[in-house]
């Protein structure tokens, strides 16, 4: 005869109930089935216990000082990337200790990470007078490499990652094209004609990556101003006449561009145009990441300003090519030294809090030429574990 089990009565308030075949004979059971009173405060305190441990442990790995570079909440340091005099991508932090190589030393330029630090993108040469948009993992691994052109340099990722615009050039012609990260997809958005005086250059994503922004045009064969293309049906229109090097701000709200030797903030159609700054010789407007500043080059120093023109300040003089941390409370750049060392131009990377503060050279360089690859920020994501080999910083 088959014995029914018997109705499991309630156990006491909040105690959860284990069937009883799954724990028959274990010693912190009662007869009804229910864990003791004593086991169940050793469960909490047991685990209370770890959660404390486990909290303990996270706070232990932050960085709060002005080297990790991305705040006192931050658990993996902001990276600067470069390129080492004797090639191959390097990383540093940003008070310039522990610089370790990322790649094999390669002989690369135009370096460019995606938006979420994943892979980086760069120009490599494939051949005399030849080269290719490679993409590779952080931890050095070539993934993809393609392009259109004989030549192909200034890859520049999308805002959402999926998409790499970048300059292809062949023997008298060149123009911009556009491929998905892993070359597919290819296609040409702009193009110059034969034998140009002129062609697009400059370009920028828009926020919502569906267009890219660039300017074009000698005033003869074609107006000169700035133009968009939708990068999905490839039409084109002209948003600012007379205007070069477009910049859209990272919220989608605004366009800034160069016109007449200043800096102009319109809307992002470019209507409502507005000046900001009455003269920037070199370069064009670099957004903070929060669109809130805006960062330019006048008369060779280093200008930050808010973007109604408020509380402009001089970072640095000999200055060039700004880049903003991903967190906006840093910048970095490129600054040409007056010293020299045996007839060689010492050209130096800085960084520097947005209001011109705990400036650091983190990279020094010491060449023929006054050339030096532009910084590249990388974002706070951990690099794949391996062993890394140091880096110069000279």
């Amino acid at each position: 005869m088959v014995q029914k089990a018997p109705t499991p009565r309630e156990g006491p308030r909040g105690v959860p109930r284990f069937k009883k075949w799954a724990w028959e004979g274990r010693p912190f059971l009662d007869r009804n089935t229910l864990l003791t009173q004593e086991a169940y405060r050793r469960i909490v305190r047991s685990t209370a216990a770890v959660l404390g441990l486990l909290v303990l442990l996270g706070a232990g790995t932050t960085h709060g000082s002005f080297g990790a570079g991305a705040g006192p909440h931050a658990t993996t340091p902001v990276l600067l990337t470069y390129l080492a005099v004797d090639g191959g991508l390097c990383a540093i932090r940003t008070d310039g200790s522990h610089p370790v190589r990322l790649t094999p030393r390669w002989r690369m330029d135009s370096i460019a990470w995606s938006p979420g630090g994943r892979f980086v993108a760069f120009s490599r040469a494939t051949g005399p007078e030849q080269s290719k948009i490679f993409v590779a993992n952080a931890g050095g691994r070539i993934r993809w490499r393609f392009g259109a052109g004989t030549n192909n340099w200034l890859p520049l990722w999308s805002p959402d990652g999926r998409r790499i615009e970048y300059t292809a050039s062949w023997a008298h012609i060149g123009g911009l094209s556009v491929a998905l990260r892993d070359g597919s997809n290819e296609g040409q958005i702009a193009s110059s004609p034969p034998w140009p005086t002129y062609g697009p250059a400059n370009p920028a994503w828009s926020a919502d990556s569906r267009f890219v922004a660039y300017d074009d045009g000698n005033g003869v064969d074609l107006r000169q101003g700035i133009y968009a293309v939708d990068v999905e049906s490839r039409t084109r229109d002209l948003l600012v006449p007379d205007a070069r090097k477009p910049a859209y701000s990272p919220d989608g709200s605004s366009l800034a561009y160069t016109a007449r030797g200043g800096i102009v903030i319109a809307d992002v159609d470019g209507s409502n145009p507005r000046l900001l700054a009455s003269s920037a010789n070199d370069g064009g407007p670099v957004w903070s990441p929060d669109s809130k500043l805006i960062a330019f080059i006048q008369n060779g120093a280093l200008i930050v300003t808010h973007v109604d023109g408020s509380g402009e300040r001089v970072i640095a003089s000999n200055a060039s090519n700004p880049r903003w941390s991903p967190g906006g409370k840093l910048i970095a750049f490129v600054r040409l030294s007056d010293r020299r060392a045996r007839g060689r131009i010492r050209s130096e990377i800085v960084v520097a809090r947005t209001d011109g503060s705990a400036r650091r050279v983190v990279v020094v360089r010491l060449a023929g030429s006054a050339e030096f690859e532009p910084p590249a920020w990388r974002p706070a994501a951990p690099l794949p574990k391996k062993k890394r080999s140091p880096c110069p910083k000279n």
